[in-house]
């Protein structure tokens, strides 16, 4: 499943390694929504996280994003949790940095 999402970058994260060595970096897009704005998460996964370094605050991005999602139980006592994920695959700098596409592996 794709989801496109627009909106102005707010937030880069520190990017965080696993001891596996899978890694990921959350940018956070402001994305209008109405009256009001909605802050979005997107996943930057592996070899894709030096490119979510190097994005600026303040630049506005449109992302094409396969939406994951997982299912979780600590134990049988619980209640299960859903998560859910923003993956970019592509995306493009609209304005604040020199307009540029960027397709990911």
């Amino acid at each position: 499943m794709e989801l496109i999402i627009e909106g102005v970058i707010t937030r880069v994260c520190k990017p965080y390694e696993h001891e596996s060595g899978f890694r990921k970096c959350s940018v956070h897009v402001t994305v209008q929504d109405g009256e009001y704005s909605q802050v979005i998460p997107l996943e930057f996964l592996k070899d894709s996280v030096d490119e979510a370094v190097g994005l600026q605050e303040g630049t506005t991005i449109k992302a094409r994003c396969n939406v994951r999602g997982k299912e979780w139980q600590k134990d049988e006592t619980q209640e299960p949790r859903v998560f859910l994920s923003l993956i970019p695959w592509k995306y493009e700098i609209i304005e604040g940095e020199a307009a540029k596409s960027v397709e990911q592996p």
